[in-house]
């Protein structure tokens, strides 16, 4: 890990105990995230992407200390925030603040603009309501790029973007360390995914706060990411550079996610369409409680070798300076850390025999 880092998650494991039937035998417990680590900078972004059920969410609850964590350490600052005490809670819930994906849920509907965003000052700074509280409340609107006649509407009042930058608002107005944006684009239309996403990047340059960024279009990630963890049934199997990973994946996960973002270019779009027909999409992922002993990735992946049925493949060093979980780099071809993409290729075309 960095020696840099402020926020650290190391070995991260998170099970959920299943729920008994009468007269059967107790199913094993959800495996939910599996020895996971990962390290965010100050005023960095660490994206996670993956599909619906790789654990990224799970991730996000863990760290505010909604789920129990089953092994593993979280820390702040140096400070270890796995289980915060509850005499510690308010501090910690200042320096770590979330924008969950549906802002409509999560704003409560019977407040106006004022008070969402005014009880987390009064709260954490023991400032009442009055002329001192509404200019804090007028300055963070104008910082996500909202006016004042926004301060008496009720979040059923206004649009999705307009939640959502409100929602970024309440997070800001404790001046936390640390943001969780848990899906907090995904349920916008693109130009105002646009909108939000800006408001988030000129709001880091301006405060310096970290980001953790999680998502399941690798393209937005990549985006607003410094560096991107690639998750899938709650193994970290890729991560490093954003860029890097984009251009060079090496893990075929991810880049199955990367041949699946459309491309305006036909020639382009054709090449991607080829590539993810190569893999097993018609294949159920094995279930959390029951995990297979080797990669849960194997009966997707058009390059599985013998071993991946068998053992799950320890971290190794990639190109993008990150780490890849693939027996790809390690064993058969012995890539090495590097792309796997035109491998993959070759293989789709039959010109390699795995």
């Amino acid at each position: 890990m960095s020696g840099s880092a402020f926020f650290e998650v190391d070995d991260l494991h998170v099970h959920f105990a299943s729920r008994a039937k009468l007269f059967r035998e107790t199913p094993p417990p959800v495996k939910a995230v599996n020895g996971i680590s990962f390290s965010i900078e100050p005023g960095k972004t660490f994206g996670l992407v993956g599909e619906s059920g790789s654990g990224k969410s799970t991730v996000a609850r863990a760290i505010l200390q909604l789920v129990d964590v089953h092994a593993g350490t979280i820390r702040l600052d140096g400070d270890d925030v796995t289980n915060v005490p509850r005499p510690k809670e308010l501090a910690f819930r200042k320096k770590v603040q979330a924008v969950l994906q549906d802002p409509f849920s999560s704003l409560n509907q019977v407040h106006q603009t004022r008070r969402i965003i005014g009880d987390g000052i009064t709260r954490h700074f023991k400032i009442k309501p009055g002329p001192e509280r509404e200019q804090r409340i007028i300055n963070l609107l104008d910082e996500v790029g909202m006016s004042t006649e926004f301060l008496d509407r009720y979040p059923y009042e206004m649009s999705g973007g307009q939640r959502q930058r409100v929602s970024i608002a309440r997070a800001l107005a404790v001046e936390p360390e640390l943001i969780i944006a848990d899906e907090a684009t995904s349920a916008l239309d693109v130009s105002i995914q646009s909108q939000v996403i800006n408001v988030l990047q000129r709001v880091q340059a301006e405060t310096g706060v970290a980001f953790l960024f999680i998502g399941h279009d690798l393209e937005v990630v990549k985006h607003v990411s410094d560096d991107v963890g690639v998750m899938y049934l709650g193994y970290l199997v890729e991560q490093g550079d954003a860029d890097a990973i984009y251009e060079g994946p090496t893990h075929p996960y991810t880049e199955m996610l990367v041949a699946s973002i459309p491309m305006p270019n036909p020639i382009m779009q054709a090449s991607r369409r080829e590539l993810r027909q190569s893999f097993n999409n018609d294949a159920e992922p094995p279930s959390p409680a029951r995990m297979p002993p080797g990669c849960p990735f194997e009966n997707r992946c058009p390059v599985a070798l013998d071993i991946c049925r068998e053992e799950m493949p320890e971290p190794s060093p990639a190109h993008h300076g990150g780490q890849v979980r693939c027996h790809l780099h390690t064993s058969g071809p012995e890539l090495g850390g590097e792309s796997v993409v035109e491998f993959i290729k070759t293989e789709a075309r039959g010109q390699v025999a795995v």
